[in-house]
């Protein structure tokens, strides 16, 4: 999850819409519906193999009536007991001995990672957020899956069952006590992580006096000397004080020395800033206008490339692409200061892709502008021009333009008393590609108004959170394999749910796209059709007709492509909870992410230990 992704509001994600999804919630309840039926039936023909049908029949029942008041009857100091019991085990099997590993890669990783490499803050973010992960994962799956096959093997489970235990307090103790180990674990590993991540970019660089030149406005510009495998340029102010230029994702700050006695030490270069950001998008919707002008859509033109996510628009015609910003107010507007002026300037981030017809200058940009312009009067400002950088891009848009109207008697417009709407606050920003024969590509969450830059360490904190709910994911389903399956197939069952969790989101959008439409969905059609395409020899491409039995045909592949999307959502999708790609391209985890991964995991938590509850209950009568 990252730039790409759309984030909808709790309320809109929990919610169905119609035509366009099933909403978390009702997905939830369709899913622990036909969770509950279909435990009931392999209960109870389970139960008809070793029993027969009339005594499977009144041991399900019998099971189903009782687990109310079992589950309402337990006591939490019993689960306590069995959470420091499970605690204990964890603790006796060496579960530490992972962060002694973990301690040893990351002296290790200190020698080997390098922090000259261009962009460095995404080469250390990516490995101390991604080996941890997969550290404490695999340390939690070899817990949860092995502990009850062991001691239903070694026999020890029924001592506890000889004690005053209810499966479900059996079950919750081991629970809690794993999850206990596996935050421990987890939160060491991120404290140090987070030390080796501040250590690992402790550098600084030095400024010799005599080196420097006189600049424009009594300024002095330079070079520092170099440290880890780069300088800066830098530039002294009359006042005293400087900076260098952003290198390598950082810059530094220049201050003068006052009891310096030599060139060498008469500034001081300090530590490194703007490494570890978290900014915050304001993020509005796009539309395209073909070559013309004209004939708006919501993707542009498709120059060929695999990944889809870009839409192009054409350089050197009237093509362009327009975001369209809502409630855009005084506060998104930042002070910047241009020489002894401060002017008051709207932040705007392009994170543009560049579609080459021919090669022309390789080491210079493709030109394009922009203008913004009020959607409900027409008024727009002149076209600013720019160079896509193929890089995150911050401009910094004056809030006083030039208006695009010569002959007006407003010859300047303000941003947001005539560019802006008055209801709603919305704005519309156009984007040209100047260059014949040039493409920009273009997509919603690529262009956006940057509201502030949040705290790194928060952001270093919920993307931790996400990586603690997996913990807890995995945990549970490793703990529910283990009460019917044995311990080697219930680590294969639970490797097979975490590997089916990073592909669950294309998954799910196969079966989206036939429910609701939102692209061509099956070609050739589900089962049913494909198995009338085969017996009268039509290919995929060929139209059925419109006839009464296809119409027939295509409900029963849409009532397959439902039973799909719900069973499909009875894994969970671990891609939500991955929120890497937020930190490590600089951008803060809105705090509706947070919510859904919490929901989403509380929502697993209550139908899997329900689940967990009644086959540890059927272990306890087969026993």
């Amino acid at each position: 999850m990252g730039i790409e992704d759309t984030i909808q509001p709790l309320s809109e994600w929990l919610l169905p819409i119609p035509g366009q999804q099933l909403g978390g919630l009702l997905t939830f309840l369709i899913a622990l519906v036909i969770l509950i039926v279909s435990g009931l039936v392999f209960g109870f023909v389970m139960s008809v193999f070793r029993n027969g049908p009339f005594e499977a029949f009144y041991a399900v029942f019998g099971t189903a009536v009782k687990s109310v008041p079992e589950l309402l009857s337990i006591s939490p100091r019993r689960v306590w007991a069995m959470t420091w019991l499970a605690f204990q085990e964890a603790i006796r099997k060496k579960a530490l001995l992972v962060f002694a590993l973990f301690m040893v890669v990351l002296l290790f990783a200190g020698w080997y990672i390098n922090p000259s490499a261009e962009q460095p803050v995404r080469l250390y973010l990516t490995f101390v957020l991604t080996f941890p992960k997969w550290l404490v994962l695999l340390l939690v799956i070899g817990l949860s899956v092995f502990s009850i096959p062991d001691d239903i093997k070694r026999r020890t489970i029924y001592t506890i069952y000889t004690k005053p235990v209810l499966p479900s307090e059996l079950f919750l103790g081991r629970l809690f006590g794993f999850v206990s180990v596996g935050t421990i674990v987890l939160f060491a590993m991120a404290l140090v992580s987070y030390v080796f991540l501040l250590q690992g970019f402790n550098h600084t660089h030095y400024v010799n006096a005599d080196n420097l030149v006189s600049g424009p406005d009594g300024t002095l510009i330079g070079e520092t000397t170099e440290a880890a495998g780069h300088k800066h340029s830098l530039t002294v102010y009359p006042d005293g004080n400087g900076e260098t230029d952003r290198t390598h994702e950082h810059r530094h700050a220049i201050s003068t020395n006052e009891g310096s006695t030599g060139p060498e030490d008469k500034y001081v270069v300090h530590g490194p800033t703007d490494m570890f950001q978290a900014r915050v998008r304001h993020i509005g919707t796009v539309r395209f206008l073909d070559r013309s002008g004209k004939n708006a859509a919501p993707r542009g033109i498709n120059v060929g490339k695999e990944w889809e996510y870009f839409s192009y628009i054409e350089g050197g015609t009237f093509g362009a692409a327009v975001f369209s910003f809502n409630d855009i107010n005084e506060n998104m507007l930042t002070e910047v200061t241009d020489g002894d002026e401060t002017k008051q300037m709207l932040p705007v981030e392009f994170n543009l892709s560049v579609f080459r017809t021919y090669k022309g200058i390789i080491t210079e940009g493709i030109r394009g502008n922009y203008y913004l312009k009020n959607p409900e009067t027409g008024a727009r400002s002149i076209a600013i021009p720019f160079t896509a950088k193929e890089v995150s891009d911050l401009h910094y848009i004056p809030r006083t333009l030039s208006n695009f109207k010569a002959d007006s008697d407003k010859p300047e417009l303000d941003l947001l008393e005539d560019l802006t709407t008055e209801d709603g606050g919305r704005l519309e920003l156009w984007i040209q590609c100047v260059e014949p024969g040039q493409y920009f590509g273009v997509a919603q969450n690529t262009v956006y108004i940057l509201e502030a830059n949040r705290n790194f360490t928060l952001n270093y904190v919920k993307c931790y959170l996400g990586i603690w709910f997996q913990v807890i994911l995995v945990i549970t389903f490793g703990l529910v394999f283990s009460t019917f399956l044995n311990g080697p197939v219930a680590l294969l069952a639970s490797f097979l749910a975490l590997g089916y969790g990073s592909i669950a989101g294309e998954v799910k959008g196969l079966a989206r796209n036939v429910i609701f439409g939102e692209k061509t969905g099956w070609y050739g059609g589900g089962p049913a059709e494909a198995m009338v395409r085969l017996f009268t020899q039509k290919n995929i491409m060929t139209e059925l007709g419109d006839y009464f039995w296809v119409d027939v045909v295509k409900g029963i592949d849409m009532v397959f492509a439902f039973l799909i999307y719900v069973f499909v959502n009875m894994l969970p999708d671990y891609s939500v909870f991955d929120t890497q790609g937020f930190v490590v391209d600089g951008y803060s985890i809105p705090i509706a992410v947070v919510a859904e991964q919490f929901v989403t995991v509380l929502g697993f938590l209550v139908a899997l230990v329900a689940v967990g509850y009644f086959f540890l209950k059927s272990k306890e009568i087969a026993a």
